[in-house]
C-alpha cells in the first residue's frame, strides 16, 4: 500500500461500504468537511474536493513535518500526539462514521477499507485530476452543470469565498483563474 509522504501530492478517495450512502442531507456534507478540517488540516494542504452521495475525492499534499508540527501545536485536538497522515485520515473517517451511525441508528463500518490513494507526480496530472474531481457530479449524472453542484470546491475558485483550500498554489499551477476556467469548461 502506498505510504503518504511529506511534500508529495495525492488523490485520496473512497466510497461507502457496499457502495452505500455516505451523506443523507446537506448537513452531513458540511459536517464531513468540518471533520476533515478538524482532523486533517494540520497534516494536509488541500487543493480540491468533491463529495458525492456514496463517494468522495480529495486532492491534497502532505505538509512538511515541520509545518505539521507547527500547525498541530495550534490545533485544538483531543490527542496531543502527531501521527502519520494515514492515521489522521483514519481518525477522521472513524469520527464521521460514529456520527452517521448515531444519526441513522446503524452500526458497523461506513467506508470501504482501505481508503484509496494515488500519488500525483506531475503538474499536468494535478490539473487533469482537479478538473476530473470538479466535473464528477456531471460524470455521475448528479448535476447537468458541475459548476452548480454545491458539494465541490469549484465554487471557491470562481467566487473567491473564504476557504481552507490552497487556492493560490492551485491557480498558479493552472496559470491563473482564466486558464483554470478554460480547463474546466474546455474553452479554446
Amino acid at each position: 500500500m502506498l505510504k503518504l509522504q511529506p511534500n508529495k501530492y495525492y488523490h485520496i478517495y473512497n466510497r461507502g461500504n457496499n457502495k452505500e450512502r455516505l451523506f443523507y442531507s446537506s448537513r452531513n456534507y458540511e459536517f464531513f468537511l468540518a471533520k476533515f478540517k478538524y482532523h486533517c488540516f494540520h497534516v494536509f494542504d488541500t487543493y480540491g474536493y468533491c463529495l458525492m452521495n456514496n463517494h468522495f475525492h480529495f486532492l491534497v499534499s502532505v505538509r512538511s513535518v515541520a509545518e505539521q508540527k507547527r500547525l498541530f501545536s495550534d490545533a485544538n485536538l483531543k490527542s496531543n500526539l502527531l501521527r502519520s497522515p494515514s492515521r489522521h485520515l483514519g481518525n477522521f473517517f472513524n469520527s464521521y462514521t460514529q456520527s452517521i451511525n448515531k444519526e441513522r441508528n446503524r452500526t458497523g463500518t461506513l467506508f470501504q477499507r482501505p481508503f484509496k490513494r494515488k500519488e500525483i507526480d506531475s503538474d499536468k496530472y494535478f490539473r487533469k485530476l482537479l478538473v476530473y474531481i470538479h466535473q464528477n457530479p456531471t460524470h455521475h449524472k448528479f448535476e447537468r452543470e458541475f459548476s452548480a453542484y454545491p458539494f465541490s470546491s469549484f465554487k471557491y475558485y470562481v467566487n473567491k469565498e473564504d476557504t481552507f483550500l490552497n487556492r493560490d498554489k492551485t491557480l498558479d499551477l493552472f496559470g491563473g483563474i482564466e486558464n483554470f476556467k478554460k480547463a474546466h469548461f474546455l474553452i479554446e
